[in-house]
């Protein structure tokens, strides 16, 4: 896990244990069982990442890393990355 948290802050995405624990958990295609996630997944996984905080970043306008959503936008955000 180590090594996709050093892979992630060095695209720029600092995200925090528990996130990390959640991304691996969805993209080892184990279940989290091995705690690793193979090349393909870890380029899903870091697209998914990006996506996300792109997304967030449209909102943060303040650039505080707070941002407001209504539910519907918050959806319209979210889901295209559970579905793809």
């Amino acid at each position: 896990m180590n090594e996709l948290r050093e892979a992630l802050l060095s695209l720029g995405f600092a995200v925090s244990p528990v996130v990390l624990d959640l991304l691996v958990s969805k993209f080892d295609k184990t279940g989290g069982r091995n705690k690793a996630i193979e090349y393909d997944n870890f380029i899903e996984c870091c697209l998914t990442v990006k996506g996300l905080t792109e997304k967030f970043k449209e909102k943060d306008t303040s650039y505080s890393g707070s941002a407001t959503f209504t539910y519907e936008a918050f959806m319209l955000a979210v889901v295209p990355f559970l579905i793809a």
